[in-house]
């Protein structure tokens, strides 16, 4: 009877991830979407500028918040969008380089964390601007077979109050019941667990002997795990 329970808990949870991988992510019903990515120290930017191709080329953005352009000195880009930065460039040259463009090559200066049954194992990763927990997970390479997808909390901490807010996301819900309002946009710096499921908690619990056995079971497809 243990055995099929939980089975069936985990061919629900082999739908999710395979719908994971192949999801449209959809943003969250209740929050706004972040403003676009701010450019930071350590990001590297391709700058073109269409009537001074000469002087176009990567730069990365140093610790002063400034990146140095041969022909233009050091440049604050830190705090700006791409689309800041380029007007910020075109006013510093003015015309004599006609419209101007920025990129980011590498995304360096922040990150989120993604933790536990995760594929790749717990890393960080370039946060790239405004991304849902889905797109994230997608990035990620997906869940384990060993992953809980009803019970996958962010950790989002505020630098000055130093407080903590913690926010649950079921990917069942999410994924399979087409429920996207805690679809939740990822901020930088926070950090995504995904923890171990009942099934591989309980493995963890039993005898070497035991363990074993009902791995062999697993493996040979017993009462539908996967």
């Amino acid at each position: 009877m243990l055995l099929c329970c939980a089975g069936c808990a985990l061919s629900e949870a082999q739908r999710v991830r395979s719908e994971l991988l192949t999801a449209h992510s959809i943003g969250s019903a209740s929050e706004d979407p972040p403003g676009e990515y701010q450019l930071g120290c350590g990001d590297v930017v391709l700058v073109r500028f269409a009537q001074q191709p000469a002087w176009n080329g990567a730069y990365r953005i140093l610790p002063h918040g400034c990146a140095v352009l041969p022909e233009i000195g050091a440049v604050q880009l830190a705090g700006l969008t791409t689309g800041q930065a380029a007007e910020h460039l075109h006013t510093l040259v003015g015309p004599k380089a006609g419209p101007v463009s920025v990129e980011v090559l590498t995304f360096d200066s922040q990150v989120v964390y993604v933790v536990g049954e995760v594929q790749g194992g717990s890393r960080a990763l370039p946060y790239k601007g405004p991304e849902t927990v889905v797109e994230l997970l997608q990035r990620a390479g997906g869940l384990t077979e060993n992953a809980d997808p009803t019970s996958i909390r962010i950790y989002r901490r505020f630098p000055r109050s130093n407080e903590e807010e913690m926010l649950q996301v079921n990917l069942h819900t999410i994924l399979l019941q087409k429920d996207w309002r805690h679809n939740y946009y990822i901020q930088p710096f926070d950090r995504v667990v995904v923890p171990r499921n009942q099934w591989a908690r309980f493995c963890d619990c039993l005898p070497g002997f035991w363990r074993r056995l009902v791995m062999r079971q697993k493996g040979n497809g017993a009462n539908s795990i996967p």
